[in-house]
């Protein structure tokens, strides 16, 4: 998940609370590739790394060079969603020139949507806010685009093309060699064992401790027994509650 959406979903929560929540979640997800290793030495990390990496791009490479759309799948799939919900919406022009439009959305059975949104084509935005998030033209944009004659793609930017995700996994990577063909280096290295000691009981994997829990100041937390601020297991006397 990108900054972009948090922020766009979560303008109450501070910036930098929703940076800290995007860190948190790299950090979570390279703890679950390394779970397995992290336990060995640290040349089984770094192997498990590389060769993960080397399958990740020889992946989406091969998928790159047998695409046929002018997109990715997962951007094509998309588009064709935005395109499909397009067609129901109503599109007058105000000022043709200056690419200003007015773009009303259908009214649903539950009786919700009849929204309108103000399109401005060539300063590339729109009222509902998803073309300046997410960069890839909203349904509102594509309605525009088939009421006055235009082609859907021309505003797609670029890095969603077809051509930018095969740049994107090009790179080339050549083996290891083995350590009787490394080069002498100036100096020695030494590595002692780590002092660890074997506790009983199960071992409990570590989590990283999420820092996006945001709390209303109105609102102070209660401990959960007897519901009284400042109250924690260690210094509260006060009966929990009568199962009866």
């Amino acid at each position: 998940m990108s900054i972009s959406h948090l922020v766009a979903n979560n303008l109450e929560i501070p910036v930098s609370n929703i940076i800290q929540e995007v860190q948190t979640r790299y950090h979570e997800a390279l703890n679950s590739v390394l779970k397995k290793a992290r336990v060995l030495p640290l040349k089984a990390p770094i192997e498990l790394i590389f060769n993960k990496l080397i399958k990740y791009f020889h992946q989406h490479h091969e998928e790159a060079e047998n695409y046929v759309h002018p997109f990715p799948t997962r951007i094509f799939d998309q588009f064709l969603l935005i395109e499909m919900k397009s067609r129901e919406h109503k599109v007058t022009t105000y000022n043709q020139r200056e690419g200003i439009y007015m773009v009303r959305s259908p009214i649903q059975v539950s009786g919700t949507g009849n929204n309108v949104y103000t399109l401005q084509l060539n300063n590339k935005s729109c009222s509902c806010r998803k073309w300046q998030t997410y960069s890839l033209s909203c349904s509102h944009v594509l309605a525009v685009c088939r009421e006055n004659g235009s082609r859907t793609d021309t505003y797609v930017p670029e890095i969603y093309s077809r051509q930018t995700y095969k740049k994107t996994y090009q790179a080339n990577f050549h083996p290891v060699l083995s350590e009787n063909f490394w080069r002498d280096v100036p100096f020695n290295l030494t590595f002692y064992p780590p002092n660890m000691k074997n506790e009983r009981g199960r071992k409990q994997g570590k989590q990283f401790q999420r820092e996006m829990v945001y709390r209303n100041p109105d609102f102070p937390p209660r401990y959960g027994r007897c519901r009284m601020l400042g109250h924690n297991r260690k210094n509260c006397n006060n009966p929990g509650p009568s199962n009866v």
